[in-house]
């Protein structure tokens, strides 16, 4: 678990959905690393003059035990000091080493544009190195 930890080099951040549209804090700041997923592909090119297509994307989400995602989570994923890869998770599949999330990226950021987490959200979190129990 320690030599794929060392592979670690993003940083993530984790907000559970609740009922009612408020979100809870799963984790902030926690190791993790985004690989390509043997699924990507590139967006369909535009119709017509000046209709961007929809460029969302899947990623390989790894992380340590500790840190599971659940389907609907959304995950923001710092890369240095460059850029903030956001988007929705799928249920991490858990190894004892390490756990492979499915992140579907539906926006890439300079992190100095990157939005911080719902102002409304639920206050309590785990602190890093902690899983979520709920």
């Amino acid at each position: 678990a320690e030599i794929l930890a060392r592979t670690y080099i993003h940083r993530l951040d984790v907000f559970r959905p609740l009922h009612g549209g408020s979100e809870k804090t799963v984790c902030q700041n926690q190791p993790c690393a985004l690989s390509r997923s043997a699924m990507v592909s590139a967006p369909a090119p535009p119709e017509r003059p000046g209709v961007l297509p929809e460029a969302r994307y899947r990623l390989a989400l790894y992380t340590r035990p500790e840190c599971a995602l659940r389907l609907g989570d959304r995950a923001a994923v710092r890369d240095g000091s460059v850029r903030v890869y956001s988007g929705r998770a799928s249920d991490s599949f858990c190894y004892p080493s390490h756990c492979v999330t499915i992140l579907e990226v539906s926006e890439v950021v300079p992190e100095s544009q990157a939005k911080p987490g719902n102002a409304e959200a639920d206050k309590s979190h785990v602190s890093p190195g902690k899983g979520a129990d709920s």
